[in-house]
């Protein structure tokens, strides 16, 4: 009975930690500018911590085929046309001749953890935001997501403190179950 309930109480804290060491990444997507270029948008509270946005080939060779970082502390609102340098950004890697292929993938990162996004083949659709779950209306794509976990010891503070927590209930009840057990025996 109490090996039962120490494997239980050890599987339900395993599965609190793996279940909480996702970290947060922004919603990234694609819209159309006027002239049909695809151009990035990143949500707005997202946008506060991106430091790089780079476009890598498709499949197995992984060459980046354009690079852009971001200044230190450089305002910026979360929009980019691909294969652009706005202000807030310094080029890194330059686009090459013609467009970037379909099936590369867009990296938006914080310098820890990184938000991913197909190119996509074919044109944009005016009117929405292209993300790698489909097309959303703007106004969805907005209100939902946040930003990055921060890079760092921090980004395991909020971990740490549940799964302290999940250890102290844990040895709670294995107090009580020992009590419990120790009651029966000498009644």
């Amino acid at each position: 009975m109490v090996v039962g309930a120490v494997a239980t109480g050890l599987m339900a804290l395993v599965l609190m930690v793996t279940m909480m060491s996702d970290p947060a990444t922004p919603w990234v997507g694609l819209v159309p500018a006027a002239d049909g270029a695809p151009t990035l948008v990143v949500q707005r509270e997202g946008a506060r911590g991106v430091t790089e946005i780079s476009v890598e080939a498709g499949g197995a060779s992984r060459d980046v085929l354009w690079s852009i970082d971001r200044v230190p502390g450089a305002d910026w609102d979360g929009v980019v046309p691909i294969g652009t340098v706005p202000p807030a950004f310094r080029q890194r890697v330059p686009q090459g001749e013609g467009p970037l292929p379909a099936g590369s993938t867009i990296v938006v990162t914080n310098g820890c953890y990184a938000s991913y996004l197909t190119m996509p083949r074919g044109t944009l659709e005016p009117g929405v935001v292209t993300t790698e779950d489909g097309p959303v209306l703007p106004d969805e794509f907005s209100s939902d997501g946040g930003g990055f976990t921060p890079c760092g010891s921090a980004d395991l503070d909020v971990p740490l403190a549940i799964a302290g927590g999940g250890v102290a209930l844990f040895v709670v009840g294995l107090v009580l179950l020992v009590v419990s057990a120790a009651r029966r025996r000498t009644a």
